[in-house]
């Protein structure tokens, strides 16, 4: 309830201007989550990609993580439970694929740490989404190598791994950008 009058109201207004209908957040797109059962089969999608298809695509021995900027976008727009648990059973499928388990570990944290910016940043900004999707691939990298070293006891990684991740967070920062870029035609086109 306001509590200005309506004559105070008017006086807001630009001399012969009808009010405005107010928009409730539900119906704004930014409030608007996606299901989780799509943001499941985006998921299981982009593992499929990245396995098959992305395959061929490398820059300096690196391959782009579609699944990566999926749990960043899903823990900026859905927040930490969503994003969290989705990385989660993404991880776990990723592992299920043959990865010795260090992916499962990674997708969840970047899911949960994504959901953790939740609420202090749009998660439709380009700047923020492009790093928040560097630097989870980064984190998510980091990760991989430890389990990789310290669990699995894989040694000797370190200089070769460091200079493929670099590659592929600009990989993914790319493909995070033309990624929300297509979102927004899409989103601008069906209006």
């Amino acid at each position: 309830m306001s509590s200005l009058t309506p004559a105070a109201t008017h006086r807001l207004r630009p001399e012969g201007a009808e009010p405005r209908e107010r928009v409730r957040p539900q119906d704004a797109e930014v409030s608007v989550r996606p299901k989780f059962v799509w943001l499941a089969a985006l998921a299981l999608g982009a593992i499929v990609a990245q396995s098959t298809i992305l395959r061929s695509v490398s820059l300096g021995g690196a391959h782009p993580s579609l699944l990566t900027v999926l749990l960043v976008w899903t823990g900026l727009r859905c927040g930490v439970t969503t994003g969290g648990i989705l990385g989660f059973g993404a991880g776990l499928v990723e592992d299920g694929l043959g990865s010795g388990g260090a992916n499962v570990l990674g997708a969840t944290l970047v899911g949960f740490g994504a959901g953790l910016l939740n609420t202090s940043f749009f998660s439709d900004s380009l700047p923020v989404f492009v790093s928040a999707v560097a630097g989870a691939t980064i984190v998510r990298g980091i990760v991989t190598y430890l389990v990789m070293e310290i669990g699995l006891g894989e040694r000797g990684m370190f200089h070769r791994y460091s200079h493929e991740l670099l590659w592929q967070a600009l990989l993914n920062a790319v493909a995070a950008a033309i990624t929300l870029l297509a979102v927004r035609a899409i989103a601008h086109a069906r209006k």
